[in-house]
């Protein structure tokens, strides 16, 4: 860009703009312009000397890029959406070595808790032939699950922390007792820890019941002399020995511990599962009529029972997506989640059916209402059968 003509208060215009080429095509127009016409135009100094030094060369000629050449697919191209697609993160190639060894943490930073201590606990477990093989597979969890995948994880090792390594032992309830344990592993809290950048004054031993029969012990643990004692390695044998008899007993009698799998919709209907037995807003008669509302306009669609808190209807042709879900073991109301096309229906649509109907977008493909029912008389609610059929038949298309 050439500003001028001249310096001073006879400049400040753009007097030629361009590549080399084209300030010095501009110089040879001026030479070739009249006195008239030169008075009107501003003239470019730069371009004027540019303008032989360009012409005296050297020259060579350019080869111009072919960009059709370019776009056009050979023979071994890769689309983008294939390019390391084949590749594995180093916990998927190498997961035990990831997560005992290179060990990077979620930050960045290298993990400096003693990497034998998850080696020499999966060891320990991996004795017993109550689990599946050991999961190493994701980047800051190492997971151990029960042979049979119903009865669920027994061992979480998170290890995505930069100073602590912390691991979670699900037995049964009753278990472990706390006042007994804790003083046992006798985990000193972290102000007791100088060699640590950490506080406080908890001790990293924890106990507590979870919901369903679950008991939870967790660990929070840096060094290995920390766990390479007797006691230590006892209380692995006896989580161990504790979920065994979880196994045991489920296999037995499911409906003793995991009632939704045996019981199905009787489960659903039933006044249990509530989590700290709070008092139930709904009559049972409200959920058995969405229910029946639900299959009599999907006759084709097939019930799932089998989740504790979740009834799932799917469609023949809907793929994995369920068409609706009905959550049974909400106090305040009976929840209808309605999975559907990305943009089909604006939230306006389902307004004034059941109470504080929401839309939730952040799914990629879906949209998923939300309908709340708390009385029979809220399913009289604005047109909610005529919202439904279209609903169904957006996923039909």
């Amino acid at each position: 860009i050439d500003m001028g003509p001249e310096a001073g208060e006879e400049g400040g215009h753009v007097v030629a703009a361009g590549t080399p080429e084209q300030l010095a095509d501009q110089a040879r127009r001026y030479g070739r312009l009249s006195e008239a016409q030169r008075a009107k135009t501003l003239r470019s100094h730069t371009a004027e000397a540019l303008a032989p030094v360009l012409e005296a060369g050297p020259h060579e000629k350019r080869v111009l890029h072919d960009f059709e050449a370019e776009a056009r697919r050979l023979e071994g191209d890769l689309d983008i959406t294939e390019v390391g697609r084949t590749t594995k993160m180093p916990w998927e190639a190498d997961g035990r070595k990831w997560h005992t060894r290179d060990r990077v943490g979620r930050t960045g930073n290298p993990c400096r808790w003693d990497g034998r201590i998850l080696a020499d606990v999966v060891d320990r477990i991996e004795q017993s032939d109550l689990f599946s093989p050991t999961d190493w597979s994701n980047r800051g969890v190492v997971e151990i699950r029960a042979a049979k995948k119903s009865h669920g994880w027994f061992f979480h090792a998170i290890t995505g922390e930069e100073w602590l390594l912390k691991m979670k032992f699900r037995v049964p309830k009753s278990t472990f007792r706390r006042e007994e344990l804790v003083p046992k592993l006798d985990l000193k809290p972290l102000n007791d820890m100088p060699e640590l950048p950490l506080y406080g004054t908890q001790n990293r031993t924890k106990c507590r019941n979870i919901i369903g029969p679950w008991q939870e012990v967790e660990l929070r643990v840096h060094a290995y002399d920390e766990i390479d004692r007797p006691v230590f390695w006892e209380f692995v044998d006896a989580a161990v020995a504790g979920f065994g008899r979880y196994v045991d007993r489920a296999s037995q009698k499911p409906a003793d511990l995991m009632p939704w799998k045996v019981l199905g919709r009787k489960w659903h209907l039933a006044r249990k599962g509530f989590y700290g037995n709070p008092t139930v807003r709904w009559d049972v008669s409200l959920l058995e009529r969405i229910f029946d509302l639900l299959a009599e306009l999907a006759p084709k669609g097939k019930y799932q029972w089998t989740n504790k808190q979740v009834v799932t209807m799917h469609l023949p042709r809907g793929g994995r997506r369920p068409w609706a879900a009905v959550r049974t073991k909400r106090p305040d109301a009976v929840h209808v989640h309605l999975f559907g096309p990305k943009g089909r229906f604006p939230l306006g649509r389902v307004t004034g059916l059941g109470h504080d109907p929401s839309l939730r977008e952040d799914q990629h493909d879906t949209d998923i209402f939300t309908l709340k029912f708390c009385t029979a008389a809220d399913l009289q609610r604005g047109d909610l059968v005529a919202f439904l059929k279209e609903h169904l038949a957006s996923r039909e298309e």
